[in-house]
């Protein structure tokens, strides 16, 4: 009797400790289960407030924000979503970011863009890992201040830094200093480089090059050349600071894409105004700006900078004929 009471006891001993297991790994896999969840939660947060700031900024001319969180964050912007941690998020708005953003704060800012019109907001998204050094020479020195220091300026909160091309090779410690604090430095050359190539290769591990090439005085207009030497079209200052942004060539163009079809429709709302108006107003002549805007729509697309400035400026020249008992159409 005593024998059975001992394997008794020692049966329900062992049961209890095979019970208590099964509950431990229970509650073990369901606390992975439940940090994985929360992780989730957190991706959706982020891609969520994300479009909530876009579409809050939409409204604005130029606005800038930094967004904190309380643990590193990671994500991409990629082809019309945000996309973190395995959470996407279709969005309606025309980002410009790099390859990858991450960090407890991100930099976000947004700028109208009008070609010549409205046609909406470009956005920028950048985590300040990156310092964007202006390179100029005595022909685009005042390029490189108006893009530093007026109403078209880079948002303030992204890092940037200008220097005289001539200056690189003779005080390169002073870009050294300057660039110490971030993980890249992306050199904007709005001279040719050559001369300083060398000294940029030897004293610096994370760097890119771009190259910003434009027959326009202004720099208004014209072509950007990535490092793979892919080359991309810019319209206006907001697309020029998306492309010095964009991780490369493809993610700046599938946003030029999407700006050239918000053109299209903004011109052909404009160009139906345009028809009405000569309806309603047939002592006016609204033949002209018609024209412009017919031929500007037909231009879309097209890889070349110069013709648009033709186009762009022609549209502009008629509407500005209009007014009075005359209204022009934008």
């Amino acid at each position: 009797m005593q024998n059975k009471a001992q394997m008794s006891s020692s049966f329900n001993y062992i049961f209890a400790i095979i019970i208590g297991g099964i509950i431990f790994m229970f509650f073990v896999g369901f606390a992975y289960k439940f940090m994985g969840f929360g992780e989730s939660i957190g991706a959706a947060g982020l891609v969520n407030s994300l479009n909530d700031e876009f579409a809050a900024f939409s409204a604005s001319d130029s606005a800038e924000k930094t967004l904190s969180f309380n643990k590193e964050s990671s994500f991409r912007v990629y082809e019309g979503k945000v996309i973190s941690n395995e959470q996407t998020k279709q969005i309606d708005h025309i980002v410009y970011a790099p390859y990858l953003v991450e960090g407890r704060e991100i930099l976000i800012s947004t700028k109208s863009l009008e070609l010549p019109y409205r046609v909406g907001n470009v956005f920028y998204v950048d985590d300040g890992n990156t310092l964007y050094i202006l390179v100029y020479d005595s022909n685009t020195e005042e390029v490189v201040e108006e893009l530093i220091n007026s109403y078209n300026s880079i948002p303030t909160n992204l890092p940037k830094y200008s220097v005289d091309v001539n200056d690189i090779n003779a005080n390169v410690q002073d870009l050294i200093g300057a660039s110490n604090n971030y993980d890249n430095v992306r050199f904007v050359f709005f001279t040719k480089y050559d001369s300083v190539l060398s000294t940029i290769q030897s004293n610096f591990n994370a760097y890119e090059i771009l190259y910003v090439i434009s027959s326009e005085e202004d720099y208004s207009s014209g072509y950007v050349v990535y490092p793979d030497s892919s080359q991309v079209t810019y319209l206006s200052y907001p697309l020029l600071i998306g492309a010095m942004i964009s991780g490369d060539a493809y993610m700046y163009s599938y946003n030029y894409d999407l700006v050239l079809e918000k053109v299209s429709r903004v011109s052909n709302v404009y160009l139906e105004k345009s028809k009405l108006l000569e309806t309603k107003l047939p002592e006016c002549e609204y033949t002209l700006i018609k024209s412009a805007l017919s031929s500007y729509m037909s231009i879309l697309g097209n890889d070349g900078y110069s013709v648009y400035v033709t186009n762009i400026e022609n549209v502009e020249e008629e509407n500005q004929k209009l007014g009075g008992d005359c209204p022009e159409v934008y």
